[in-house]
């Protein structure tokens, strides 16, 4: 389908008109709302965007920006309209429902100027208050929306230690449980970025021909295989001889970047090899106070960089570090980075459970180890550390086949196209007949 199959005949020259519902949208480092967007225009629909105003991952407010007003701006051909919350994202429980639920509230008020024009909602949940706006509309408009869950809740709100006991969990577990399962249910059609959430989504009584994996592709125009930036090793004072293990990316509890140092410290005997963590994010000053307690000299801390700038950094490196934490949770969960890793044609060093194991397996792009386990992942990075360059090289290239027919854009986008198409035309014959009186 298209975003012009199907249209009654008085509008077929209008394309439909997508209101794309994400807390968090560029500036912020979140690249799959962006690609969400460029793909469906690319297809036809006409989209516009309603989000917040940035903070993440820092909590703090970016640069010309407020957090108490609502602001309309054009980005990337976008009308933008970004309503107000407040900024927070540590970990403070407080602070983290306060952001959440400010938003939530406030994507609700005001999002009117893009919701109530649309023919269809699309709702980036993540976090899963990012489809009230989309359920308000529903409400008032009768506009359908496709929710694409990017992680479980309320799981996900626990998974990381938030309110791990007492009666105020089991509270706001059984409110955030209900709400969620209200999202599923008012949602047209519901997409998950792997098939272990596919089942769980399922197993908690969402019909199976409601639920579709769509996996989140990377930046094909970014994230594609390229020469190694000359400059990267120089500036760490590591030569080409060193065997230099990469992590890109948020620097969080879900994360555990924690067993990756730990790692390092087993690795004293491998001079040569290094690890070097780029990005920010709430555990960033603990990890650098244990590599300086662990006296690791062969631990590197970089700032985030541009995206435009990462492509060719990774290349500069030997392999690619995707980790997180040791919970059933994460067993479903299929962190973007696999995707941006494998369109780069890189090999993988897997230290995650579950789905992301599972990909980086069945591409024979690389090597796993069990999370939350210092010791196997030395072991890990020892085999990945004696294996030839040309065999690491050979496993980047299968990864990026596996990629090209599993993962990539050309591939789920236009699962996601039909899926918008036909939750546009299901609500276009819902209103049609609230006007006839049917």
């Amino acid at each position: 389908m298209s975003g012009r199959t199907g249209q009654r005949p008085e509008d077929r020259d209008r394309p439909d008109r997508v209101a794309m519902v994400s807390q968090w949208f560029p500036p912020e480092p979140t690249t799959i709302p962006l690609g969400i967007t460029r793909s469906l225009r690319q297809q036809g629909f006409a989209v516009d965007v309603l989000t917040g105003v940035p903070n993440y991952p820092t909590g703090k407010v970016h640069q010309g920006y407020s957090a108490r007003r609502r602001t309309v701006e054009s980005r990337d051909g976008l009308r933008v309209v970004r309503s107000p919350l407040y900024p927070s994202h540590d970990q403070s429980t407080i602070g983290r429902a306060a952001n959440y639920l400010s938003w939530a509230a406030s994507s609700a008020l005001l999002g009117a100027p893009v919701l109530r024009t649309a023919d269809v909602a699309l709702v980036y949940a993540s976090p899963a208050t990012a489809a009230t706006a989309a359920m308000v509309a529903r409400l008032r408009w009768r506009t359908p929306y496709v929710l694409m869950v990017m992680d479980l809740w309320p799981d996900s709100v626990f998974a990381t230690g938030f309110l791990t006991e007492g009666l105020t969990r089991r509270l706001t577990e059984a409110i955030l449980g209900r709400f969620t399962d209200w999202t599923y249910r008012w949602a047209d059609h519901v997409t998950v970025p792997s098939p272990g959430l596919r089942e769980t989504v399922i197993a908690r009584g969402v019909p199976a021909e409601k639920v579709s994996v769509v996996y989140n592709w990377a930046d094909e125009k970014l994230m594609q295989p390229t020469e190694p930036d000359p400059e990267f090793r120089p500036h760490l004072g590591l030569t080409a001889d060193d065997f230099v293990v990469m992590y890109g990316g948020n620097h969080g509890a879900a994360q555990d970047l924690d067993v990756a140092v730990k790692a390092m410290a087993e690795l004293r005997d491998l001079p040569d090899v290094h690890l070097v963590l780029i990005g920010d994010g709430v555990r960033k000053p603990a990890l650098r106070s244990m590599a300086h307690d662990l006296r690791l000299r062969s631990v590197h801390f970089l700032d985030q960089l541009e995206l435009e700038r990462m492509p060719a950094v990774m290349a500069a490196t030997d392999i690619q570090l995707v980790t997180l934490t040791d919970e059933a949770l994460f067993r479903i969960t299929m962190p973007s980075k696999v995707q941006a890793i494998l369109a780069c044609g890189l090999p993988v060093l897997c230290c995650a459970p579950g789905d992301a194991a599972r990909v980086v397996r069945d591409a024979g792009a690389g090597f796993t180890s069990p999370p939350g386990d210092p010791l196997r992942l030395a072991q890990a990075i020892r085999l990945a550390h004696g294996t030839p360059r040309h065999r690491l090289r050979a496993l980047g290239r299968a990864g990026h086949d596996y990629y090209r027919t599993t993962m990539s854009e050309a591939i789920n986008a236009q699962v996601l196209a039909d899926l918008v198409t036909a939750a546009a035309r299901r609500g276009t014959t819902r209103t049609r007949r609230k006007r006839e009186g049917r």
